[in-house]
Order: C-alpha cells, then sequence, then structure tokens
C-alpha cells in the first residue's frame, strides 16, 4: 500500500504541476476568472491522472485491462469530491486573504498559492477513493 500511495502522490505531483502551470497561465497571467479556470485544470489534470494511475500505480489491479470509460467516469465522480474540497478551499482563501504582493514596485496577484493548498486538501480522500473504489484488485474466481 505504501509503494501505491507514493506512486499515486508522484502522479499527483504531476498533475499538480500541470495544474498549477494552467492555472498560473490563465488565472494569474491572462487574468480569467480563477473559478472557472480551476474547473477546466481539474478536468484536463484528473483525465491525465487518471491514465497515469490506470498504467502505473495500479498497474496491478489493472492486469489485462485496457483505460475504459466507465473507469475513467469512476475515478471522475470520486476525483469530485477531492474537487469539491479544493474548490472550497481555494474559494474560502481567496474570500478573506488577500493573495496581492509587491514585486518591483508593481502589484501581483498570486492566486496559485490557495490553489495549491486546496488541491493538498483534497489529495488523501482522492488516493482512498482510488485505491478502494476505482482500482479495487479483483477477486479471484474459483474456476481461476
Amino acid at each position: 500500500m505504501l509503494r501505491k500511495l507514493i506512486k499515486f502522490a508522484i502522479t499527483g505531483g504531476l498533475g499538480t504541476i500541470t495544474n498549477l502551470l494552467l492555472f498560473f497561465i490563465f488565472a494569474d497571467i491572462f487574468k480569467f476568472n480563477p473559478k472557472i479556470v480551476t474547473i477546466g485544470c481539474f478536468l484536463f489534470c484528473c483525465t491525465q491522472n487518471y491514465i497515469i494511475n490506470h498504467l502505473w500505480t495500479f498497474k496491478i489491479e489493472n492486469k489485462g485491462e485496457s483505460i475504459s470509460i466507465k473507469k475513467w467516469f469512476k475515478f471522475f465522480c470520486g476525483s469530485l469530491v477531492g474537487f469539491a474540497i479544493n474548490f472550497t478551499i481555494l474559494s474560502i482563501l481567496i474570500h478573506f486573504f488577500d493573495w496581492n504582493i509587491d514585486i518591483a514596485g508593481k502589484t501581483r496577484s498570486i492566486q496559485v498559492v490557495p490553489q495549491g493548498i486546496g488541491i493538498l486538501c483534497g489529495m488523501i480522500f482522492n488516493f482512498l477513493f482510488s485505491n478502494f473504489i476505482v482500482f479495487k484488485k479483483k477477486e479471484k474466481s474459483k474456476n481461476e
């Protein structure tokens, strides 16, 4: 289980890097609404993480199974709870705290920080759901 958790964390780390990069580009540089941007980042990174988790993290559990829409949808639904945690934390932090910093006399918004905090808060649920629901190892039948 520890090995899977580490692989899941690495996969999540890659997803987080992708998420934060896309979020920074669209929310901080292009100034799109951060709540809308986080939804797009979630959808993209959820798909990326499902593929990596299927092919690497839970490879043994998926032995012989190809990537499927059904499992992706299960992964997506479970990830929605993690996303809800992320979205709630992001919204609270943006609402109650000032994320502007002064860089060389110019004020810059760094909303990517609360986004990162929100992502971390949803990770544990996502791992447990993935491990015990989405990629649960199938029991061998008596005939095998």
